[in-house]
């Protein structure tokens, strides 16, 4: 199955929520080519979040054709795709694979109201499946298909999240990992299956979900057309790694509790490793099924974090065509302001708030605004509300997983030294930076250097990738505690008040 002549590569790609890459790598986990392609949502007003699903059928083979070429180029002879994505969206198409609708995002709110009705099942569903009803998941979104578009329902023959879309688009199958299944209300998280008590509580037929396999395997060879549309041979395997937090935690190490994931992209996650599947009493944690063998993790969710601070360099940043907006100009206004922003306060719940509170309804907040506000204390409030949102999450992955000694970044917002180090600060932990900050797709990487038998097991594909050196390690500075202690007292409070029944009604 796996070629064994010439130099071999691997290719992933990763469909992340704005944007769809493809990366090269050599048998050491070095990046040879990367091809990336921005490919936003679109936010409407009334809690919609899609995507055209067409989108991928163009992006994808773009991808791979430029790392084929590359490939070409060097001598190399790929191995293998492996895929990892975001979770949770939801595609419908029809017998012969034509979507049915746009694509239902992650972010999407419009099912908000059918998880409130279902709040009394919320025990029942989370014991099974890990997972709190939330309009995040997959199965509320299917359940509001088939309540709000019985035409699309009839006509629907699977039920694809963005990754079982692409596997279809390069092999014919519909065939998903317990990974992402595991995002769905649907997967039963013990035994690894699709659980019936789930499917009949949503109204879902099994027959509409995909063929479940593990995390790491095979899930068919690409297609005659698409190896034309590619140049990459047909019938080359292609793999399903995981989803993209499962990735992530595996390109970071995390084999055990004693380490943290933060990984920082459109959404912040705070991922802890456990053997078992590990239940919060209070259902605040997600309960996932890992990228690693017989193995869990657990993620407390930020909904949005680098999607807030791209929102505010593009929207409120822009002043004249000869003005510096980047990122690295803005995080130099930040650096210059003292921690806790001059009492500047932002809760970053602008779809909602995660974990703990799971609360669709939560709106994002700018506190203490006044005529003297600078752009670099709103700046710096981002990054601060950011991590004091993700510092809740750490507390409660400690109370399952057990003590943290240090956590491991990645995401886009890992190259920011200046957000690093608020989250040493925040965490009062030693944050550690390697040198690859694309996590997700070197751990997507690590599965298939596994799959292929280029390496015997993960630890071994993980220190050949990374070597023995970080990148760089950002240690906590004692004197910024009690002001971060204190803004997470005000956090805390400033939300509880505004998720007052009486306030929420007049603000409505």
């Amino acid at each position: 199955m796996f070629s064994k002549v010439g130099m071999q590569a691997i290719i992933t790609v990763d469909l992340g929520t704005t944007s769809s890459r493809a990366t090269l790598y050599d048998t050491s986990g070095r990046v040879i080519h990367m091809v990336q392609r921005e490919n936003l949502p679109i936010f409407f007003n009334d809690a919609r979040v899609e995507q055209d699903p067409l989108a991928w059928q163009e992006i994808v083979p773009m991808a791979l054709k430029t790392c084929a070429e590359a490939a070409s180029r060097m001598g190399l002879v790929p191995l293998c795709i492996a895929l990892t994505a975001s979770r949770s969206s939801v595609i419908a198409v029809d017998k012969a694979g034509v979507p049915l609708h746009p694509a239902i995002m992650w972010q999407d709110r419009r099912s908000a109201e059918l998880a409130q009705a279902m709040n009394d099942c919320n025990p029942l569903v989370y014991g099974k499946t890990g997972l709190k009803i939330s309009p995040v998941f997959s199965a509320i979104k299917m359940s509001w298909l088939r309540r709000e578009r019985p035409d699309i329902w009839r006509r629907t023959h699977k039920l694809l999240g963005i990754q079982d879309w692409v596997i279809y688009l390069l092999t014919g199958r519909f065939v998903t990992d317990h990974s992402f299944g595991s995002r769905t209300n649907l997967l039963n998280l013990a035994q690894r299956c699709w659980d019936a008590e789930m499917l009949s509580l949503f109204g879902v037929p099994a027959a509409m979900l995909c063929e479940l396999v593990a995390p790491g395997s095979v899930v068919g060879g690409l297609t005659p057309a698409m190896a034309s549309a590619t140049g990459l041979r047909a019938g080359l395997p292609v793999v399903t790694a995981a989803g993209d937090q499962q990735c992530a935690a595996l390109g970071l190490g995390l084999f055990s509790g004693e380490r943290a994931v933060s990984n920082t992209g459109t959404g912040s996650y705070l991922i802890g490793h456990s053997d078992t599947p590990a239940l919060d009493a209070g259902m605040r944690l997600a309960c996932n099924v890992s990228a690693l063998p017989n193995a869990y993790i657990v993620e407390a969710a930020v909904l949005t974090s680098g999607a807030v601070y791209r929102w505010f360099k593009e929207s409120l940043c822009k002043t004249s065509p000869t003005h510096d907006d980047s990122f690295a100009h803005l995080e130099q206004e930040a650096a210059a302001i003292p921690a806790g922003s001059n009492g500047l306060l932002l809760l970053p719940h602008f779809k909602g708030s995660g974990a703990p509170h799971w609360d669709p309804e939560a709106k994002g907040v700018f506190f203490n605004l006044s005529l003297n506000t600078s752009r670099g204390e709103m700046a710096r409030a981002i990054l601060e509300g950011i991590a004091i949102e993700m510092k809740a999450g750490l507390e409660l992955v400690e109370n399952l997983c057990g003590a943290v000694a240090s956590v491991s970044v990645s995401g886009g917002m890992s190259k920011s030294g200046l957000f690093n180090q608020i989250q040493s600060d925040v965490f009062e932990r030693p944050i550690v930076r390697f040198h690859n900050t694309e996590a997700t797709s070197l751990g997507a990487w690590i599965a298939a250097a596994v799959t292929t038998g280029l390496e015997a097991n993960y630890a071994a594909a993980f220190a050949r990738a990374h070597g023995d050196a970080a990148a760089a390690c950002y240690e906590p500075q004692g004197e910024n505690a009690p002001v971060y202690a204190q803004r997470r007292q005000q956090a805390r409070a400033l939300y509880e008040a505004l998720a007052a029944p009486a306030l929420r009604d007049l603000l409505r």
